[in-house]
């Protein structure tokens, strides 16, 4: 699967995350520097896709799964992991 730029931002800012945390909305605009409405938009595809999931604690935070980490390590993605804009 190919990721879209915002797509891959967000799931690199997630996948440098210990595994317990979670980030908002909020916060995961400001470590790609999107709007949230692209960071919604790339966290309904990555959560369908089960590459990012939700918590269940209020707020809403989101966190990488195992198979989005082994997804973003791709070589192609690489710039993406930890990269703030």
């Amino acid at each position: 699967m190919a990721f879209t730029e915002a797509e891959a931002k967000v799931l690199g800012a997630l996948a440098i995350l210990d595994v317990d945390d979670a980030l908002t909305v909020r916060q995961l605009c400001r470590a790609t520097g999107l709007p949230d409405t692209s960071i919604h938009r790339a966290l309904m595809r990555l959560s369908r896709t089960g590459l990012a999931m939700g918590t269940v604690q209020g707020p809403a935070r989101w966190r990488c799964t195992d198979r989005g980490r082994r997804a973003i390590a791709r070589p192609v993605y690489r710039d993406y992991v930890g990269a703030q804009s």
